[in-house]
């Protein structure tokens, strides 16, 4: 009798653990909203980033500006497509894409943090971009396509 009550107790708190998606989703949600907050510092202080880059020699300002804004509210767009992705379940219980997607975002709004604070060159920004939110959104797109057309998943 003493030993049934202890593999049950095991067992109880084995069931207690939960699920890998009570972790994930929550994480994944948080870190993408940490690097949209980021992008959004560079939204309204791309201005001052870019005089603060560019120094004393401001011949460039225009252009780099304008390159600046157009990355940064294309960002703020993938991020659209990616909360769009999240909020309808299409890639939401897809554990590995999860993982990615926190990955991409932590580094993502660290990177973005440390180019705005640090005052870091202009050109770290389009890396930045590419990796941190082409590629997420990207990602989101495949397997939204996946989902929805090839029925890869089971989706209602």
């Amino acid at each position: 009798k003493r030993g049934r009550h202890r593999s049950t107790r095991h067992t109880s708190r084995v069931a207690n653990m939960g699920r890998v998606e009570d972790v994930t989703l929550p994480a994944r949600f948080i870190t993408t909203a940490a690097h949209l907050i980021a992008t959004l510092t560079i939204v309204y202080d791309s201005s001052e980033t870019v005089k603060r880059a560019l120094g004393s020699d401001l011949s460039e300002y225009s252009t780099e500006l304008t390159l600046l804004e157009g990355m940064a509210y294309t960002s703020i767009f993938f991020f659209c497509v990616e909360f769009l992705g999240m909020f309808t379940g299409v890639s939401l219980f897809m554990p590995s894409a999860n993982v990615f997607y926190i990955f991409a975002h932590f580094f993502g709004a660290l990177f973005t943090g440390l180019f705005v604070t640090l005052q870091w060159d202009l050109q770290a920004y389009p890396w930045m971009f590419t990796l941190f939110s082409f590629f997420p959104a990207f990602t989101e797109s495949v397997i939204a396509f996946l989902v929805l057309r090839l029925n890869i998943m089971q989706f209602k």
